[in-house]
């Protein structure tokens, strides 16, 4: 048979897109595209790897970081770190439900901080009816990033209730700050919370002032 007459399924270096060859350096990110999560742990990773910043990115981040608290976690044999016992598996998932709830937390406050300002400048006012929304959208995620950090906070609690570290260093050094006091994102929210509303108060009376 004429090599070049073989069907493309025959190539491995060639994918037939519409009719089209693609080369395979380019096949690669559309399959790696098309991959879908299934389970906790590829939730746990995909958002791991991406660390952008923009507000679409945000937005798409929370929302697989709330599919992930809804979907099976992978048998204990193929877990993110070696699991032998009942015991380490339930600590296990422990730490990665404080670990997803703790980065939904954060993904509210990041959102919320995309329609603040961390200063009001009083040339700022110029534009004090475009102000008053964004302000108002900013507390609204700050207020919806405390059930979370409640959640991730029990989390950890009850994590803490085994005397042994599993092979997840960081979510175990997280899970500790929790425990100790040293990371406490009830602090960090209500400051956000009463900062956002100071600025909502300059907005409004400055509004008042105009009429």
């Amino acid at each position: 048979m004429n090599e070049s007459r073989l069907p493309t399924w025959q190539y491995n270096y060639d994918y037939d897109q519409t009719e089209l060859y693609t080369k395979f350096s380019d096949w690669i990110p559309k399959q790696l595209h098309q991959w879908r999560p299934r389970n906790v742990e590829d939730y746990f990773l995909l958002y791991a790897l991406n660390s952008a910043n923009d507000e679409a990115t945000a937005r798409r981040n929370l929302d697989f970081l709330k599919t992930s608290l809804a979907v099976r976690f992978r048998h204990p044999s193929r877990a993110l770190c070696k699991i032998e016992t009942k015991e380490q598996y339930h600590k296990y998932r422990l730490l990665m439900f404080m670990h997803l709830n703790l980065m939904i937390m954060k993904s509210y406050l990041h959102i919320g901080s995309l329609y603040d300002k961390r200063h009001l400048y009083f040339y700022n006012l110029d534009f004090a009816d475009e102000l008053k929304n964004s302000f108002a959208e900013a507390e609204t995620y700050y207020q919806q990033a405390a059930p979370y950090w409640k959640k991730a906070k029990e989390y950890a609690e009850k994590a803490g209730v085994y005397n042994f570290d599993l092979d997840l260093g960081q979510l175990e050094s997280v899970r500790f700050e929790i425990q100790t006091g040293k990371l406490d994102y009830d602090r960090i929210i209500s400051k956000h919370i009463a900062a956002v509303k100071d600025k909502q108060k300059t907005v409004a009376d400055f509004l008042s002032s105009v009429k």
